[in-house]
């Protein structure tokens, strides 16, 4: 059967829920001058003045976000939204979990006892997941020889990790601190703050200051525009919360939506890329996505980012509507010292088959590296396809994915030495040494074919291989690409498993294993982590 989440719009956000304006808010900001064994982080609180009964979070102590990192979850979340239990956009990282909670919640128990094998499971572990929960201590430990590439499964980053958060909700306040230790880090940072935020809700719009990682787009093992491969920035976001489709009819076509946006500051950092690059301080980081679902079948993202200020470099507001619209590129008369930044655009698809029979959908990304006529041009591609299924042994859902980092990448002949590089910013379209977007880098290619299975009980397995072509243009050495000064061809195996300890809910935690092989450099990961 399939639940038309489309038409279970019950419950509404109190829209005229008074509350005062913003008081003060002050931008919290990472220093970009940190020793190599020390983090200094200099917060800034949020201040958001509130009337009592306003519109707040779920649960007293609920995390209201789902970070990405878990291609298990995101499987079964993916299937839901396929059936039409979730009527919202699920390309858009972190998902809100009150969207989540409240469509599950939906599926009475003759509703659920009716899904088909493997569907039915996944419904209960994303219940499990989306319920308010408690706030509490959350532990994560680790040991690694971390993967040169990184898609939307969060393995660790350093050879050891140990992290531990806690997480808490008031009303219309949520904040959550985590505190990892690195060991080798690889920018020299021992001490880490990342997936720690303050957060304020205002009817369906929250603002959050923090570190989170975000992941936006319909790919598996790579993002061409904001990804995970870079540690979280930074960043002052402003979100919408619940999908609700627009009230009004002129608008409604557009289905459930998600909007965010976010300024923040990306670093430079003490790796050996890094080293090699002069890294323009205080370079500020600009994101836009808004994501709609005009059909059940149909997931629409449109996305944006820039890169803008800068030490030496003008930083106003000005400069920042200048970005906005804009208005820097020399055919606008500028000169590169009067160009506000560097930006990307573009969009995405995900298209499901309309056929019961045929569980299979295909997807998208296209991001222009420029601009040609007030549109995005010069694009880098991604495009997939993925099929799913289940029974009484489980889930499972495999993809193929194809992926080009050069500029003009379907034409006969590409621009190279362009996607993520421009003059203004010589450490390139990076965080702390890493890439935002995909983590192969520019003018390379990649070709993957992965598969994930998840058994009633949640234990699951995964496979993945894929071919990747790096710098494929590199006829002289580029030392400022992140993986190959000079073209290389890899070979990349990877076999994972994760169970949860203690019953399916997961009593004492969650046992991940991965190991791969880099060409003749292996690779892998043990990591236990336990959580409310």
């Amino acid at each position: 059967m399939r639940c038309e989440g489309y038409r279970d719009w019950e419950r509404r956000v109190n829209r005229k829920t008074a509350y005062n304006p913003v008081k003060v808010c002050k931008f919290m900001s990472l220093s970009s001058q940190q020793s190599r064994s020390g983090f200094a982080v200099r917060w800034v609180a949020v201040w958001l003045a509130a009337a009592v009964g306003a519109v707040g979070w779920p649960a007293a102590g609920a995390d209201p976000w789902l970070a990405p990192g878990d291609p298990a979850l995101r499987h079964d979340i993916q299937w839901l939204a396929d059936e039409g239990i979730l009527a919202a956009p699920t390309t858009t990282w972190p998902l809100a979990r009150e969207d989540l909670a409240r469509a599950v919640r939906a599926v009475d128990d003759r509703q659920a006892a009716a899904l088909g094998a493997g569907l039915a499971e996944a419904l209960a572990r994303v219940r499990r997941v989306a319920e308010p929960q408690a706030g509490g201590l959350e532990t994560r430990l680790s040991g690694a020889e971390p993967a040169p590439l990184r898609g939307f499964e969060g393995s660790p980053r350093e050879s050891g990790e140990a992290s531990v958060a806690v997480t808490g909700s008031a009303g219309r306040y949520a904040a959550r601190l985590q505190v990892t230790v690195a060991a080798d880090a690889e920018d020299g940072q021992t001490l880490r703050a990342d997936g720690s935020y303050a957060a304020a809700r205002f009817g369906n719009v929250a603002v959050t200051a923090g570190l989170r990682e975000q992941w936006w787009g319909p790919g598996w093992e790579g993002n061409l525009i904001l990804g995970t491969d870079a540690r979280p920035i930074p960043s002052l976001t402003v979100e919408r919360v619940l999908a609700d489709p627009f009230e009004t009819p002129w608008l409604r076509w557009l289905g459930p939506w998600r909007a965010t946006a976010s300024v923040g500051q990306a670093e430079g950092a003490s790796t050996a890329r890094d080293g090699r690059l002069p890294v323009r301080p205080d370079t500020k980081f600009f994101a836009a996505r808004f994501a709609f679902k005009p059909k059940p079948w149909l997931e629409i993202g449109l996305s944006r980012s820039a890169q803008f200020c800068g030490e030496g470099r003008e930083c106003d507001l000005g400069t920042f509507w200048d970005m906005l619209r804009g208005r820097d590129n020399t055919d606008d008369a500028l000169a590169a010292a009067e160009q506000p930044g560097n930006q990307m655009a573009g969009y995405d698809v995900r298209v499901r088959s309309p056929w019961r029979g045929l569980p299979m959908a295909v997807y998208g990304q296209f991001i222009g590296e420029d601009e040609a006529g007030g549109l995005p041009s010069k694009f880098l591609g991604l495009m997939g396809v993925e099929a799913w299924g289940g029974g009484t042994q489980g889930s499972w859902r495999a993809h193929a994915e194809y992926t080009d980092t050069t500029c003009s990448f379907s034409r006969e002949r590409p621009q190279v030495d362009c996607a993520y590089r421009n003059s203004v910013y010589p450490q390139g379209y990076t965080h702390r040494g890493r890439m935002i977007g995909h983590s192969m880098d520019n003018d390379s290619r990649m070709l993957s074919v992965g598969a994930i299975w998840v058994r009633p009980s949640g234990v699951s397995w995964s496979a993945l291989a894929r071919r990747v072509d790096l710098n494929r243009y590199g006829a002289t050495p580029d030392t400022a690409h992140a993986l190959a000064p000079s073209p290389r061809r890899v070979e990349d195996l990877q076999l994972g498993w994760q169970r949860p300890l203690g019953g399916d809910a997961g009593n004492y935690g969650r046992l991940r294993v991965g190991v791969g092989a880099f060409n003749s450099e292996a690779y892998g990961f043990v990591e236990w982590r336990r959580g409310p």
